[in-house]
């Protein structure tokens, strides 16, 4: 039996308890426990499969017990740790993924306890004060960066311990606890900590672990605390269907729910979870629309432009008026618009430029990718040796928000590598643009006081993001995002995400990402929840007309009618479902309304003139087509309209009329066909074989034009062909 074979039987037997088919789940689980040669396995499950055999009995004997539910879920979650470490036992032997080799490796050497580790990081920090009483110098630099080396092997280690250790007992979470009550570790040890946490919870089930991630949701330093937040939100996720056997942990998110404190954060982690699904597309936007049209443009404002004028002292503060009028004509400025506003928007505009920058040592190791940025890392040290250069670099880091820790890590690597002169050069303009970032950033805090906390949540969502994209063992992990987006169906999570705000927010950024089948699911959520609004309505059979189920929407579109009467987008769009339904006289009865509301709308009157056709009342269609054509004598679709009505109404010196008009102004494959049929029927044989013939043409072959002939046979034979 391959790797392959028995996650499979793994994911076999989750569906089994999910379905709660527990007998079937037991018999899978003993096949599998005997096929290992597990015997402690099988008495496990022996046991298990008596006691439910039991809770059966009882149950037919009609005894009622208070503890029955309770004891079932303790039951379901001992069968879904069961078959957690059938698998595991298996992978711990076969599997080549970076957590088994770590965890192989803790069985081979015992690993440092949390006591051991805080002890040898107070050490390594009371070095470094003596280091920093040293007269400045070589030797001080060199002693700076070994004992920096010490302790960032020390981090690795402690991460690495975390990240691969066994499911922990009460006396390993308090060891957690004393870890991050420690005054003399550092809020991005502290960090670390929880991110190897959150890594082993997703690696492995751990009830106890995700319950110490909810005490840590309110620690003091706002970067712990949001982090466990931010961990907790894929955690659940991952094992969203075992939550409801642990009532203890769902219970306790419902009273966290009513800390606004909490809530409040843990719906920012939410709506960046959701903007992180958009990443791949602005990805590609940039990737394939607005960089290549750059490139593509470039050699043209070389040729337009005075490059020499352009740079000079007069030009800085003015955009050059000609420069602007080539991207208007590039149709460029929209794209740069566009992209403003998604980098407004809190979109990740940066990942497309930074996964080319992930090709440093830096990142081959796992634990880099979750470190806060720190200026005084050993493989920044030469860098930030020099002081000007450092302190410039340093501020404009620290004060943009745009750009995450890893990032940061990587754009101080690429720099480094640069010629000298090219490096002070982006230097000095980083240094000068740092006190307007740094004042941007004030700013912004002073209109939104949880700036800096949206600020930290996105940052580490987007190094979470870079991890499972980037990182060189990938595929060493299940993608946290790739999962669909389900956040307002989570149930734990509902106490939070279905107030009517907050469902309303996550509704809202389905919508405006084009996510339309998970938009409507959130905004008929948010119906129940009092009295909906003509606008959710509409927003939902937006949803259901881009899905293509236009029954759905035009359900909801009469609602929202109902609720704002007259309202003209409504009443398009009602009309418009009632034809694509093939219900014409509906339809005509919606129009009707439109055109008392906008008697001069030349589209409202067509489509009047389109249901009389539909209908079979081609004379009231006529006049309608007519009364288009006239003011408006150069709007072809009325002269197609005017013409095949015509044709219907055995009018053909008309249809001839107007089909010669189509024919001189970019006529298609339908033009040439029915010119060629009023010919036909006009008798004027030959020339209705010429229209024929350039119908072929059209067509692009005999065998499409003959199906569209085909089509019209009726027609023909009624109009006495």
């Amino acid at each position: 039996m391959d790797l392959n074979e028995t996650i499979k039987i793994h994911s076999k037997i989750l569906v089994l308890i999910e379905n709660n088919q527990l007998k079937d789940a037991f018999d899978n689980l003993k096949r599998w426990a005997a096929d290992q040669q597990n015997w402690t396995a099988t008495e496990k499950i022996s046991e298990l499969e008596t006691n439910y055999k039991y809770m059966i009995h009882y149950l037919i004997e009609g005894n009622k017990d208070p503890q029955q539910q309770k004891i079932y879920d303790h039951l379901v979650r001992d069968i879904y740790l069961l078959a957690d470490d059938l698998l595991e036992q298996f992978q711990m032997r076969n599997s080549t993924s970076i957590f088994f080799e770590k965890a192989r490796m803790a069985n081979v050497r015992q690993p440092l306890s949390m006591a051991e580790y805080q002890d040898i990081i107070f050490r390594q920090a009371d070095t470094l004060s003596v280091i920093g009483l040293m007269p400045d110098g070589e030797e001080k630099q060199s002693r700076a960066k070994q004992n920096a080396v010490k302790q960032e092997h020390t981090i690795q280690d402690l991460f690495y311990t975390v990240f691969s250790s066994p499911r922990a007992k009460e006396e390993q979470i308090e060891s957690y606890h004393e870890f991050l009550n420690s005054t003399g570790i550092s809020v991005q040890v502290k960090c670390m900590l929880i991110s190897a946490l959150t890594l082993n919870a997703l690696q492995r089930f751990d009830q106890r672990k995700v319950e110490f991630l909810f005490d840590t949701c309110n620690h003091a330093e706002s970067e712990i605390s949001l982090r466990a937040t931010v961990g907790i939100v894929p955690v659940f996720r991952q094992y969203k269907n075992r939550w409801r056997y642990y009532p203890e942990i769902t219970g306790r998110l419902s009273v966290m729910a009513d800390d606004a404190a909490f809530a409040r954060r843990l719906m920012t982690v939410i709506i960046q979870f959701i903007q992180a699904h958009e990443t791949e597309k602005i990805t590609k936007k940039l990737t394939e629309e607005i960089l290549p049209e750059m490139m593509k443009l470039s050699p043209m404002i070389g040729k337009k432009i005075n490059l020499e004028e352009w740079m000079g002292e007069s030009g800085l503060d003015e955009k050059n008026p000609e420069w602007q009028k080539i991207l208007d004509e590039a149709g460029l400025t929209d794209k740069l618009q566009e992209f403003t506003d998604m980098q407004m928007g809190g979109a990740d505009v940066f990942h497309s430029t930074f996964s080319n920058l992930k090709n440093y040592p830096f990142f081959n190791e796992m634990s880099n990718w979750f470190l806060p940025f720190d200026k005084n890392h050993s493989s920044l040290q030469q860098f930030f040796s020099d002081k000007s250069e450092g302190d410039s670099l340093l501020s404009a880091m620290l004060n943009t928000s745009m750009i995450c820790n890893s990032d940061k890590y990587s754009f101080c690597f690429s720099i480094m590598v640069m010629p000298e002169q090219y490096r002070k050069m982006m230097i000095s303009q980083l240094g000068a643009e740092s006190d307007e970032l740094k004042k941007m950033a004030e700013e912004e805090l002073v209109l939104n006081p949880y700036q800096k906390e949206e600020t930290i949540c996105k940052q580490y969502i987007q190094d979470l993001y870079r991890f499972f994209k980037l990182y060189p063992r990938k595929a060493d992990f299940v993608d946290i995002f790739i999962s669909p987006l389900d956040y307002h169906q989570l149930q734990p999570f509902l106490p939070i995400v279905s107030e009517a705000k907050n469902l309303e927010r996550i509704a809202l950024y389905y919508f405006e990402k084009n996510n339309f089948s998970e938009a409507a699911d959130a905004y008929l959520m948010l119906t129940k929840k009092g009295n909906p609004t003509s606008e959710t309505w509409q927003k939902i059979g937006y949803c259901h007309q881009m899905l293509g189920k236009i029954k759905d929407a035009l359900d909801a579109y009469l609602k929202a009618d109902l609720m704002d009467e007259n309202n003209t987008w409504v009443l398009r769009r009602i009309a418009h479902c009632y034809r694509l339904l093939k219900e014409p006289e509906s339809a005509l009865q919606y129009y009707r309304r439109l055109e008392q509301l906008k008697p001069d709308d030349l589209n409202i009157q067509l489509n009047i003139g389109h249901c009389y056709l539909e209908l079979g009342e081609y004379a009231e269609a006529l006049n309608y087509y007519f009364k288009v054509d006239l003011l408006s004598q150069d709007n072809t679709r009325a002269w197609r309209s005017i013409a095949w009505c015509a044709f219907l109404s055995r009018k053909f010196d008309v249809a001839q009329r107007y089909y010669t008009q189509i024919i001189e102004n970019q006529p298609n494959t339908h033009d040439f066909l029915n010119a060629g049929h009023v010919e036909f029927c006009l008798a004027n044989t030959k020339k209705a074989i010429e229209m024929y013939v350039e119908a072929v043409k059209s067509a692009g072959s005999f065998n499409a034009f003959k199906s569209m002939f085909d089509e019209d046979l009726d027609e023909l034979q009624k109009a006495g062909i």
